[in-house]
């Protein structure tokens, strides 16, 4: 029974590992292409098609899709989750969630203050927005948050469908997020994509790193 269970750990912690490096390594490609200057042209071209789409109906929906991954929404959702993992008596469960929300945001502004990317300027910008640009903090917070969510969840669910339905609702969540700051032309497509690896990276970083401390405490 105990090597049943040490070889599922183990396969566990492989899985969050190999799906941190490959997260982290699709961070680091398009963080080097756009110091070489190769995505610039491309960024532009999917900003202005995504520009040309909108519709205020489509417009109405990206502004109310894009508070799932604005500050004050990640804050409280990390709260009210917390709260409930404190209820259930899972320690390891809330720190977890607590380390993925707080690594997000340190992550996001180290990132962005190193690159130093500035707004897209080829589009209107429908909402209005500070900082830089690379990565999306939005995507970085709702891949972090909403992933980690996920897998906390999934340690609950008994059966496998349960627990893949749980990652494709936090996916889509996720991607909806990210495809709305480049409809409401605040965000390029490559700040996007590097922001949700960037984020996932650090969830699946931390699933492996809490399913070995769990493994040593068993």
């Amino acid at each position: 029974m105990s090597r049943t269970l040490f070889s599922a750990r183990a396969g566990r912690l492989s899985l969050w590992l190999g799906g941190a490096a490959l997260a982290f390594g699709i961070f680091v490609r398009i963080t080097r292409e756009l110091i070489e200057g190769d995505v610039g042209a491309m960024d532009s071209a999917i900003l202005l098609a995504v520009a040309r789409m909108r519709t205020p109906w489509l417009t109405i929906a990206a502004v109310d899709v894009t508070a799932l991954g604005s500050i004050t929404l990640v804050v409280l959702f990390s709260a009210f989750t917390l709260l409930v993992l404190l209820v259930l008596r899972d320690r390891m469960g809330a720190l977890q969630l607590l380390a993925a929300s707080v690594g997000a945001g340190i992550l996001t502004i180290v990132t962005k203050d190193i690159i130093e990317r500035t707004r897209p300027t080829e589009a209107q910008q429908l909402i209005s927005v500070s900082g830089f640009s690379y990565p999306s903090g939005h995507s970085v917070s709702t891949s972090a948050l909403y992933l980690t969510i996920a897998i906390i969840a999934g340690r609950y669910a008994d059966r496998a469908g349960a627990r893949a339905a749980v990652v494709l609702v936090a996916a889509v969540v996720i991607l909806a997020v990210g495809a709305s700051r480049v409809y409401l032309g605040v965000h390029y497509a490559t700040d996007v994509v590097s922001g949700i690896s960037l984020g996932a990276a650090w969830a699946l970083m931390l699933a492996g790193l809490f399913t070995f401390v769990g493994h040593q405490r068993s």
